[in-house]
């Protein structure tokens, strides 16, 4: 049953009850710089808040957890440099799914195409965004949480490279795949937030690169997707070299699904055996699966991990990156069995787990719409190569729209 006492009233369903429009008492730092200054800014619900609980989606998980007595350091960062606090957004529970559904605070509406699911788990914080309540939000990216959602919703989201970005006072679901991620409606807010948060700076011109299209990634798209992503390319003109990098990214997906469970179930395991009814269907399934995965399972996912690893530093030399839509196709609607929704998760997964399992940088930008709801764009960068990221999606970005006009 939805918990409307934990949910801030309209606003799409995005913003839970803690938090909302004001923060407690010694939870807002010193303003120490203004890069961010009239930003307002939202939260997942799994950062913590100096005077509030963190939630992370499950009820019995907020009750158990104690007041947090600092503020998570992400956080910090964006307040101290000007962000005003708008409130703590609606995650999936404990950020185990990329639906945005919640068998406790329900489903927040996507502003692109109300009749479909936002993606998750960092969903309230994306439609937070998408919506026009906040200009920035801060969310969490293990296998594409920021980044499927971006896509569903028509909005800029990043993850960078894992432990660019420290995650001291954030509930993480699996430790090495884990990172903070943000999302913005335009490429300049988003790259503000990566310079806040890594304390770097992108420069606006920077050394020739290389953009190549994987086919192996192509085959995973619908096929009015794949059509649309053809004449873009032909905008981009020679800039592009498609390759054909012989892994099966269906081997990768499991391979990361098997790791992910493995690290799920050493962290939360003992609660969750205490605590599995206290999740949705769908989650609660998830969790009981990760308590199976065996020694063997997990020894052959991490030597396909590190081939994935090597092959993805063999592909991502210098200057180079990998240039594909962010998932297969536009989001499931939201009455959409829940089959439909897995199914279109197992196929996003094949798309996401490329960065997940090597560590690696992505942006998702507004791409193209299908039957009304957006499909997003995606550059993939080397380790380390955020900045690079970050500038060349900008450059896509505005080379498509001015080839659109």
């Amino acid at each position: 049953m939805i918990r409307s006492d934990l949910l801030q009233p309209r606003l799409h369903g995005a913003f839970v009850a803690d938090g909302f429009d004001a923060l407690p008492a010694g939870a807002l730092p010193a303003r120490t710089g203004d890069k961010l200054a009239g930003k307002r800014l939202a939260v997942k619900d799994v950062f913590d808040i100096a005077g509030l609980r963190t939630g992370s989606g499950n009820p019995a998980w907020r009750e158990a957890q104690p007041v947090a007595a600092r503020t998570a350091l992400a956080v910090r960062a964006l307040l101290e440099e000007g962000a005003q606090w708008i409130g703590k957004t609606v995650t999936d529970e404990l950020t185990y799914s990329l639906a945005g559904v919640n068998a406790h605070y329900g489903t927040p509406v996507n502003p692109a195409d109300p009749t479909r699911i936002p993606g998750g788990s960092s969903s309230g914080s994306v439609v937070a965004v998408a919506a026009g309540h906040a200009d920035i939000a801060l969310g969490t990216d293990c296998g594409g949480s920021v980044r499927l959602p971006a896509s569903y919703c028509g909005v800029w989201g990043m993850r960078p490279t894992h432990g660019r970005i420290a995650t001291d006072g954030c509930l993480t679901l699996a430790h090495s795949f884990d990172t903070i991620g943000w999302f913005a409606r335009d490429a300049r807010t988003l790259t503000d937030l990566f310079e806040v948060l890594a304390r770097s700076v992108v420069a606006p011109d920077g050394e020739s690169f290389a953009l190549h299209v994987p086919r192996n990634m192509l085959a995973c798209l619908d096929a009015q997707v794949a059509a649309c992503f053809e004449s873009s390319l032909r905008a981009l003109g020679g800039a592009v070299k498609r390759v054909a990098p012989s892994k099966s990214l269906a081997d990768w997906a499991q391979a990361f699904r098997v790791l992910q469970a493995a690290e799920i179930a050493q962290r939360y395991g003992a609660w969750v055996r205490e605590h599995a009814g206290s999740f949705g269907p769908d989650v609660g399934a998830r969790f009981a699966t990760s308590l199976k995965v065996t020694c063997e399972q997990i020894a052959e996912a991490q030597r396909v991990r590190v081939e994935a690893i090597r092959t993805m530093t063999d592909a991502l030399a210098h200057a180079t990156f990998w240039l594909v839509p962010t998932v297969p196709g536009v989001a499931p609607r939201a009455d959409a069995s829940a089959q439909t929704v897995d199914h279109a998760r197992a196929r996003a997964q094949q798309m996401l787990c490329v960065a997940g399992l090597a560590g690696l940088p992505q942006v998702s930008m507004p791409w193209m719409r299908f039957e009304g709801a957006p499909v997003g764009l995606s550059i993939i960068g080397a380790r380390g190569e955020d900045e690079g990221v970050l500038r060349i999606a900008h450059a896509v970005h505005e080379a498509i729209r001015m080839a659109d006009r």
